[in-house]
């Protein structure tokens, strides 16, 4: 069912009955756009996850929501469903203006599926937070109780305005004499024109007409003045604005209705991939989001208690194994073939939608196919549970439990931190295996794969031209890199917890001097200790600049390449390969041996040299080099180690 704001009221009492009477909903959006600025790191952790999410998505405007409520028929013994799209544009009066960003990409990809930006303007659902609501709510009741043209009030009329105010008076009088019409307008006149007038006329003519502002089609502004034929007609009139001031008021807070209404059912609420969706529904119905992480974490479980994210649901056995792709579209294909089977869920004319309607990025119709690959999902576990197949036992059920209140996180989830805990502790894996590399400008990603190739796989994300993320997939093997590369001229190695460490430095650096002189920043650089080692080498200081990101291609091998040159301790890689239509890291690739794969996590060792001790070992060092591992610049003949990416995708699925 399509909802705009011709028949959103009117919609309310079914919206309100579906969420009632449904045993869960299911939530989709759509956003102007996804990211701006630094993209999510592939080895963040949730808590800076959500930091870059609050400082980058924030800005964009949620344009279409999509809610499918999930009841059960006892009469067929099936679910049914309720489907609303909802269409939404907050509305400058009575609310605030909303100042937003666009993001091109994303509004490509809507259009390409039909979204109708037309209908987004002008028929689109207002919406606000609740505490612009309370205040706007507060300065509407004061200004109504100060509705009255006592003489204290009254605003002088400048010398330049008082011939335009009598001849409009004169025409007023005029009007209400000849008693042909029962209402006029006043128009071209601009807003302290109208106030000037609503003092004049109302106390010139308080008990024989009725003002009030008109809004025209083309949005122009006139002044409509009613005859008044008898005294309690004037009272109702005087009620009449006032209730229609709140009226306008509530269309204004319009959706947010909804969006507390789901959260007053503390229902079990369904996404798939759903923490940006769960991020705009609080900043934009609810409250700002607190930069705190720990804060957002309590907020989101407060407002909404039980979640359950079915792509996290589907990246965990038993359906890991099964599921090639967790794409929605791709899951819906996977749940409908042997093991699964995809239940039923059809819906009353008009109501909802059935599975053969394929409306693909509907917000609506996603909404619908997510809770119907929960359904699948959750058959199969009770199946495997030996429980019979009928209604949902309640969000609490023991096979839901594992899945409840934890958020997929796309970019990291290949990494050990494939979720955000909103009831609990999150994951903490360990980082003892990934290192800061800085390199020289001309290397490429066959260079650093050479570097690496005695060491195993590795996953690498370029950071800008000189340097990179580098994880090793044979952890044991992070103390032997530290020592090997430790007195390597051309490149500079740090453990991945003291480049965290120096950058947060930095960043305390950059705000303090920011707050001490707003100016420096323009004039001058950070001078730290710390910082004079990043520019040596330690730590590339334009890690702190991502917009300079290297430009580096992206793409799957489908076949091992020959070993290094002139390295030969690899043995014949395989490639891991990453569904292309995910949502995976940017900027990444990773090689792939059939060595050992052991997970032991190995100490740290920090192996930043001094400049003094580069420059007087260059000679030695030289010859030492070429004997243990040869780094040198290759000719274009040259062959190196196999290298398989993430590819890199504008969709978060």
């Amino acid at each position: 069912m399509e909802v705009t704001r011709k028949n959103f009221k009117e919609s309310l009492p079914l919206i309100s009955e579906s969420i009632d009477k449904a045993d869960f909903l299911v939530i989709d959006t759509e956003f102007t756009g996804l990211i701006n600025g630094r993209d999510v790191s592939i080895f963040d952790s949730p808590q800076e996850y959500y930091t870059t999410l609050l400082n980058g998505s924030t800005e964009f405007l949620l344009i279409q929501y999509g809610l499918c409520a999930f009841y059960w028929n006892e009469k067929e013994n099936q679910y049914m469903n309720d489907a609303y799209n909802f269409y939404l544009f907050p509305r400058g009066r009575p609310g605030p203006e909303k100042m937003f960003l666009c993001q091109s990409s994303s509004l490509d990809f809507l259009a390409s599926q039909g979204f109708d930006f037309n209908k987004l303007i002008k028929e689109g659902i207002s919406y606000m937070t609740e505490p612009t609501e309370s205040r706007l709510r507060d300065n509407l009741t004061e200004r109504q109780k100060s509705y009255s043209y006592a003489e204290k009030d009254a605003i002088t009329i400048p010398d330049e305005n008082k011939q335009q105010i009598e001849d409009i008076c004169k025409k007023v009088r005029a009007f209400l004499d000849e008693k042909k019409l029962d209402e006029m307008e006043i128009d071209r006149c601009n807003a302290y024109i109208r106030r000037l007038l609503f003092q004049e006329l109302g106390a010139r003519f308080k008990n024989e007409v009725f003002i009030e502002t008109k809004i025209l089609e083309n949005k122009s502004r006139v002044l409509k003045v009613t005859r008044i034929t008898s005294k309690n007609e004037g009272i109702d009139r005087d009620a009449q604005k006032k209730v229609k001031e709140w009226e306008e008021f509530e269309d204004a807070v319009g959706f947010s209705k909804v969006a507390r209404m789901i959260s007053q059912s503390e229902k079990l609420v369904i996404g798939h991939n759903m923490l940006l969706d769960l991020i705009h529904t609080l900043n934009h119905f609810f409250q700002p989001l607190p930069t705190d992480y720990e804060s957002f974490k309590e907020f989101a479980h407060c407002m909404f208690p039980r979640l359950l994210d079915t792509k996290y649901m589907s990246s965990l056995p038993p359906f890991k194994d099964k599921v090639n792709s967790s794409v929605l579209q791709h899951l819906l294909v996977t749940l409908s073939e042997p093991p699964f089977s995809l239940p039923k869920a059809e819906s009353v004319e008009g109501r909802g939608y059935r599975h053969a309607d394929d409306k693909h990025h509907e917000a609506g119709y996603d909404a619908y196919v997510t809770g119907l690959c929960f359904l699948a999902m959750h058959q199969h576990l009770a199946r495997m549970r030996g429980d019979r197949l009928s209604r949902l036992p309640g969000p609490d059920c023991a096979a839901l439990k594992p899945f409840l209140n934890k958020l997929f996180l796309a970019r990291t989830a290949h990494q050990d931190s494939p979720y955000m805990n909103l009831s609990g502790a999150d994951p903490t894996p360990s980082r003892d295996h990934v290192f800061h590399l800085t390199f020289p400008k001309d290397w490429q990603r066959s260079d650093i794969s050479q570097l690496f190739s005695a060491f195993g796989p590795i996953t690498v994300q370029f950071l800008d031209d000189v340097s990179a993320l580098v994880a090793l997939s044979r952890r044991e093997q992070a103390r032997l890199v530290a020592r090997t590369f430790a007195n390597n001229a051309r490149i500079s190695l740090v453990p991945y917890a003291k480049y965290k460490m120096l950058c947060a430095k930095a960043q305390q650096a950059t705000t303090k001097r920011t707050h001490e002189s707003p100016s420096a920043e323009l004039t001058s650089s950070v001078n730290t200790s710390d910082l004079s080692r990043v520019r040596q080498g330690s730590v590339s200081e334009r890690v702190q600049s991502p917009e300079k990101s290297r430009l580096r291609s992206n793409s799957v091998s489908s076949a091992p390449l020959p070993p290094p040159r002139k390295r030969r301790l690899l043995s014949s890689s395989g490639i891991f390969q990453i569904d292309d239509s995910e949502s995976s890291p940017k900027k990444s690739e990773l090689t792939r041996s059939d060595s050992d794969q052991s997970r032991t996590r190995p100490e740290a060792i920090s192996n930043g040299r001094r400049k003094a001790e580069i420059e007087g070992e260059e000679t030695r060092d030289a010859a030492k080099e070429k004997k243990e591992i040869d780094i040198e610049r290759f000719d274009s003949e040259a062959k190196s180690n196999c290298v398989s990416a993430f590819k890199e995708s504008n969709v978060w699925d």
